[in-house]
């Protein structure tokens, strides 16, 4: 349980107007007009207080903040054992003064006087020379707000006795003192100590100037109290650093730079382009309601393609339905264990909504991704508003992409309620007109006003870990939401831990309801580091694996072949002559529609990129296959999708089909093969390809044949999963887990070795990080948890795109540039060439242009995402390495390469759109291309 205090409306109203304190409140501005022919007046100081107050008040009633605010306080008090409400009340005060108090430090004359920041008449001549804050604002906003409060406490409180005020209060003028900066430190001390205005200077000397300014706000401080600030010694003393122990303290500062930053943006913003918000992108209860019943009530998802809403049925009778479980092999079996489990998700979050934390347990083809969102509404139902945002998070841009039209067509979502954030999703517009609307499309991309919301892990961890004021924006944007992690096993169980503590922190201190979900799912709850804690995790499915993963509709769909599991000899032409023999034979099977004889769909994959494309120059010369695909990571989009629209499209499904690839493909591509042959590397990973053979239940005698053939330490070396399967488990279990499913076997024993690990003395474990997390070392805590640690080249590849790709049926066209994307091109004098593609070399034009020539700042934040968005296109990534920096440097452009990006001028002497990179030709080691 929580105190609740004060709302941030009462409190934030209930100050009195600033004129009514400062002197000469009117004579100070916060903003002048950007430009000197701008017919606007300057913004007074009073003026821009009262628009962040007001920012600030609607950002915490839209996001229901208060108790967020309140629970935060209130866990920090519980930490430390008090108990006194007043104590908690005057927290949450110090919270919420920050904002009001974060620019009253711009009365500095300095400040108002200088040109390049007030060249405010008033003050020009009253300039102080010698000033130890020079032009500066920030720490003498955090000096005055030190004073007022420090005062506060001493008046109503004995110091002694409430530590826990003054530190609060220290801490949470931190935010005050990095409005303007980047980011938050290790070292907060050094900054709330006043470090770079004492320069040399003596404190005290420090203290006897700015008290002047105190007193322009007529607060009687007791002159005593002024000797806490500036004063390194506060921060030593046992009292104090008894007090910074919490990561509710942690969350409390991030929560208040979040909201402090964002709402003097919007408010700046308001004023500097006279444009107000008012939408945030949360849902009310009325259009709850309407997406409910779209989902449990429409026939249709879309009429016109012919797409049935199955998630009809599993409404009808949800409430008196008697369960089948079907054993007997087809797709009317699957598709009814597929109503099943959803019959299981609803009846389950109906049961469990008051819980934050939910795991769903589904096969491979049993529709993870439709049982979520049916869990997402149910949650949003019944939670009547209170929840009122949902962010889909995947490991994988392509992921991100691929679920978008998904999550829009079974929800009924409209264009302007979700946004794709990642690198490759370009500039989302909401406006018809895009340059018209493009300071509110800007505003709306920055702070993701959008109520569902689509990223990668990340991005998302991010949010919760960051020390970055731009990344940190939308921390509070994360309360009373629901949060669905998809394929969480996808990163190095080193970091188990930390994303299962970040999550059941953020669950319970900011009402998310979270729910993980794969097919192949570790038990997060089972470390360690939870087991003190209150509730675990919601089954929605609690009986999947012998209801659903050991059913043989799910089971059954592919058998595994062992033959070439432990040869160390293998050759690749050996390997190609076996993938043609068994497609061979696979090929005079006939299911139909679904697998004309005559036809095959086979996938090899590999671990390197190099050895898939050794694999293509020996089976190229081969007559069997009508065609032979490469999907890499050195792939562009626009031969990816039409690579993944071919192996759709029905019409190609009487041909012979190879496609080669690495691990790309398991990243939950949409593709239904026949027959797999896999370069064993971790279990899961080996499951992961086998969700992409016989989906449907369609097919009989599908194989997954896994080989070996590189060596698979080199990029896994490090994965406890790799080593603990090598050390600890036999190729009949191996073989096992793969048939029943019981990924547990493995996972059971990487937890288990995890908390061994962070219970030895000796070890930098878990305990660690979360120790940084209560000191409050915001870099550290940033930098010591990346999911993905290895450093990247971004390599630009000027060839010609194609405006639009085959689709997935005959006829039909899949656009690569979106309308808005070629209306920018055109406006930047690209169009497509006589064969419909646009240039890659005119493209990196107008982004050097717009290096070179940058534009009013909202245009140029627009036209950098809209580019963004285009140049991805063009874009492939190479693992950074000197062997390859120095190699690349031949075939590039290196003035052009300046720039964030490798300009691969010499392309096509390294580079095949079909094939990816060329690298027998470019004499790299095997690891560097994915």
């Amino acid at each position: 349980m929580y105190n609740s205090y004060s709302k941030i409306e009462e409190l934030v109203s209930e100050l009195p107007p600033l004129p009514s304190y400062l002197k000469g409140a009117e004579e100070y501005y916060a903003h002048i007009p950007k430009h000197h022919s701008d017919y606007t007046n300057p913004e007074t100081l009073p003026e821009h207080i009262a628009l962040v107050n007001h920012y600030f008040k609607t950002l915490v009633a839209t996001h229901q903040l208060d108790k967020v605010i309140d629970q935060l306080i209130s866990g920090y008090l519980q930490e430390n054992n008090i108990e006194n409400s007043k104590i908690g009340e005057f927290i949450k005060q110090l919270f919420a003064n920050t904002i009001v108090f974060h620019d009253f430090g711009k009365i500095n004359e300095n400040f108002q006087a200088n040109q390049l920041k007030m060249n405010n008449p008033v003050f020009l001549g009253r300039e102080i020379t010698d000033s130890p804050i020079s032009t500066r604002h920030s720490s003498l906003g955090a000096f005055i707000y030190l004073s007022k409060h420090l005062n506060d406490i001493y008046t109503q409180f004995k110091l002694q006795e409430t530590p826990e005020l003054i530190v609060s209060c220290f801490l949470l003028s931190y935010t005050i003192f990095k409005h303007h900066g980047r980011r938050f430190d290790d070292d907060y001390a050094h900054t709330i100590c006043f470090s770079e205005d004492l320069a040399g200077r003596e404190a005290q000397e420090l203290r006897d100037f700015l008290k002047r300014y105190v007193d322009s706000y007529q607060f009687s401080v007791n002159p005593k109290l002024y000797q806490m600030i500036a004063n390194p010694v506060i921060f030593e003393t046992p009292a104090y650093k008894q007090r910074i122990n919490s990561f509710s303290l942690y969350a409390l500062c991030k929560l208040n730079f979040s909201l402090l930053t964002a709402s003097d943006y919007l408010a700046t913003n308001e004023y500097m382009n006279r444009l107000q918000v008012k939408d945030f992108g949360v849902l009310d209860s009325q259009r709850i309601n309407e997406i409910y019943d779209y989902v449990t009530q429409n026939e249709w998802l879309n009429e016109h393609e012919g797409k049935k809403n199955y998630n009809l049925g599993t409404f009808q009778n949800i409430d008196d339905y008697i369960f089948l479980n079907p054993k007997a092999e087809s797709s009317a079996n699957l598709n009814i264990l597929r109503k099943e489990m959803a019959i299981e998700v609803v009846r389950n979050i109906r049961k469990n909504s008051h819980q934050n934390l939910f795991y769903i347990e589904a096969p491979t083809g049993g529709g993870k991704t439709n049982l979520s969102m049916l869990a997402a509404v149910e949650l949003l139902k019944s939670h009547s508003g209170s929840i009122n945002k949902v962010f889909y998070v995947f490991p994988f841009t392509t992921l991100v992409t691929q679920t978008y039209k998904s999550i829009q067509e079974t929800l009924g979502i409209k264009d302007d309620e979700i946004i794709e954030l990642h690198s490759k999703a370009g500039f989302k517009v909401n406006e018809d007109d895009l340059y018209g609307g493009k300071k509110l499309n800007y505003i709306n991309n920055l702070f993701v006003n959008y109520p569902f919301c689509l990223l990668t892990h990340i991005r998302f961890f991010d949010l919760l870990k960051t020390n970055e004021k731009g990344t940190n924006y939308l921390l509070h944007r994360l309360a009373n939401s629901i949060v669905v992690i998809d394929e969480l096993q996808s990163y190095n169980p080193q970091h188990w831990d930390k994303v299962v503590y970040f999550i059941k922190q953020y669950a319970d201190k900011f009402n998310i309801k979270f729910i993980l979900m794969s097919a192949t799912l570790p038990k997060l709850d089972k470390l360690d580091i939870l087991k003190e804690q209150a509730k675990g995790f919601e089954y929605l499915i609690p009986k999947a694996k012998e209801n659903y993963f050991q059913n043989p509709n799910f089971c059954n769909r592919v058998t595994f072949n062992f033959d070439l599991f432990e040869r160390k000899d293998l050759t690749l032409d050996e390997l190609a002559n076996t993938i043609i023999q068994e497609s061979k034979m696979y090929a005079l099977k006939d299911f139909g529609a679904a697998k004309p004889i005559n036809s095959v769909y086979a996938i090899v994959e590999f671990i390197f990129k190099k050895s898939a494309s050794e694999f293509y120059q020996i089976i190229q010369h081969t007559d069997f296959f009508d065609e032979i695909f490469v999907l890499s990571g050195t792939i562009l989009e626009h031969r990816r999708k039409y690579i993944i629209n071919f192996l759709k499209n029905k019409a190609n499904r009487q041909k012979k089909v190879l496609l080669i690839t690495t691990q790309v493909v398991e990243a939950g591509v949409d593709i239904d093969m026949d027959l797999g042959f896999k370069d064993r590397s971790l279990i899961d990973s080996d499951e992961q390809l086998a969700g992409r053979i016989n989906r449907n239940v369609n097919k009989k005698g599908c194989k997954l044949f896994l080989f070996n053939y590189n060596k698979e330490a080199i990029i896994y070396g490090k994965d406890k999963r790799l080593e603990i399967t090598r050390n600890k488990i036999g190729k009949g279990q191996y073989q096992e887990i793969l048939q029943t499913k019981d990924f547990d076997l493995l996972y059971d024993l990487v937890i288990n070795d995890r908390n061994e690990w962070n219970t030895k003395k000796m070890a930098v474990g878990f305990s660690e990080y979360e120790n940084k997390i209560k000191a409050l070392k915001f870099q550290s805590v940033h930098d010591d948890f990346k999911l993905i640690e290895q450093n990247n080249i971004s390599s630009f590849v000027p060839v010609n795109i194609p405006v639009e790709v085959d689709g997935v049926v005959d006829g039909q066209k899949e656009k690569i540039f979106s309308k808005m994307e070629l209306d920018f091109l055109s406006q930047n004098h690209v169009f497509p060439n006589k064969y419909n593609e646009i240039s890659g070399e005119k493209v990196f034009d107008i982004y050097l242009d717009l290096i070179h020539n940058r534009r009013e700042f909202i245009q140029q934040k627009t036209y950098e995402k809209i580019l963004q968005g285009i140049m991805s296109k063009y874009i492939f990534s190479l693992f950074a390495s000197n062997k390859i920096e120095d190699q690349i440097v031949h075939f590039s452009d290196e003035e052009k390469s300046q720039f964030g990006y490798k300009y691969v001028q010499l392309w096509d002497k390294f580079y095949d759109i079909e094939t990816g990179m060329k690298d027998t030709d470019f004499n790299s080691n095997e690891t560097q291309f994915l």
